[in-house]
């Protein structure tokens, strides 16, 4: 297909609201929909926002290798930072069950002794 015939094509907003719920779906994404159909994928973007039900994520551009390092890095921290928080919230329920099994066993002054 040219360049001049991509430019004069015009897809029907029924056609786009389709190919839209195959996207939210998951039965295709943009990058496959944009090589089948020889749309820009920012077009297919375009789509989504327009007819879709479900926001679009955030672009991650990366220009260069240490970008990749650094968002590799990242996301090691967050999955760590997330087990910590999920031990300390263990951590908690337990101290809040032996507190309340220490009020029951000895009384609500245990604490002050």
């Amino acid at each position: 297909m040219t360049t001049e015939e991509r430019r004069r094509r015009r897809f029907s907003a029924s056609f786009r609201k389709e190919q839209v719920k195959l996207i939210e779906s998951g039965k295709a994404t943009i990058i496959e929909l944009s090589r089948l159909y020889e749309v820009r994928p920012d077009n297919v973007r375009k789509w989504v926002k327009r007819f879709g039900t479900k926001k679009l994520p955030e672009i991650i551009i990366i220009t260069n290798s240490s970008e990749i390092d650094r968002l590799k890095d990242l996301e090691k921290e967050n999955l760590n930072l997330k087990q910590i928080i999920g031990e300390q919230q263990v951590k908690l329920i337990h101290l809040e069950q032996l507190t309340t099994l220490a009020k029951e066993q000895l009384g609500d002054g245990f604490e002050k002794k």
